[in-house]
């Protein structure tokens, strides 16, 4: 496991989980709340949610849905699609309280806060234009995901942009069949960086398909790739898992 900087990125989750069919019809905001937990206290933790995602079931709650997904710290992120800052003022949990009775609903929360010494929240932006999702392809079933964070200095956004668009141009040339997502911080980071999520089965099938990546690639790949190597402040690299059974959806959406 890598040693990470908590705080600097939890945003990860993003955003790494949702499916999309079409990448133009993909949600472009996310919000992202994080708790860190502590290592001794998953299990009690991870019960607390599946009660709280059954509850929510349970009384047919409207108005929220989440992708969960576990990181290889201690971090259970929760991402929700928005379409813009003002859906930050809305009060999700209001019908669950309002079903589940205030002081079962304020118990529950109260528990899980015991799992953790701190949480956070924050936005991020998905970036098309950026992202790159070969016809066929799909994360249906591929739960695994790695990201790959670079940091980079404001002053050098443009060209990130540049270089990170000449990387897809060679994934577009080579005909790569796996592809990935690409995301930017948003309201709340403390460092400007995209983050790139891969997913698949499991860590061997990723490694596998980058591999076979590398082989069609062959020599081109230096170059471009180094151009956005060059322009990062730093590198960091993280494994998580989206977890389903913790993930919840109205079943009227």
């Amino acid at each position: 496991m890598k040693t990470l900087k908590r705080g600097l990125l939890f945003l990860i989750t993003v955003v790494f989980a949702i499916n999309f069919v079409n990448a133009q019809d993909a949600p472009t905001m996310f919000s992202v709340h994080t708790d860190n937990v502590k290592f001794e206290m998953v299990p009690q933790y991870e019960q607390l949610a599946k009660s709280l995602k059954d509850n929510l079931v349970k009384h047919a709650i409207t108005g929220t849905s989440w992708t969960a997904i576990s990181v290889e710290d201690g971090r259970y992120v929760y991402v929700s699609p928005i379409k813009n800052m003002a859906d930050l003022d809305k009060n999700s949990m209001a019908g669950l309280f309002e079903k589940m009775g205030e002081a079962e609903a304020s118990k529950l929360f109260d528990d899980m806060n015991q799992c953790y010494d701190s949480h956070s929240n924050a936005v991020v932006h998905y970036n098309t234009n950026l992202s790159y999702r070969p016809d066929g392809y799909s994360t249906d079933g591929k739960n695994h995901r790695e990201y790959h964070f670079l940091y980079y200095a404001p002053k050098n956004g443009k060209a990130m942009r540049e270089a990170m668009s000449k990387v897809k141009e060679l994934f577009e040339a080579k005909g790569i069949k796996n592809g990935y997502d690409v995301y930017h911080s948003g309201f709340g980071s403390e460092e400007s960086y995209f983050m790139v999520s891969i997913s698949g089965k499991d860590d061997v099938e990723i490694a596998m398909g980058g591999q076979e990546n590398d082989k069609i690639f062959g020599d081109e790949k230096g170059e471009i790739f180094f151009n956005v190597i060059k322009l990062t402040t730093r590198y960091d690299q993280v494994e998580a898992d989206v977890r389903p059974d913790l993930s919840y959806t109205p079943s009227s959406n």
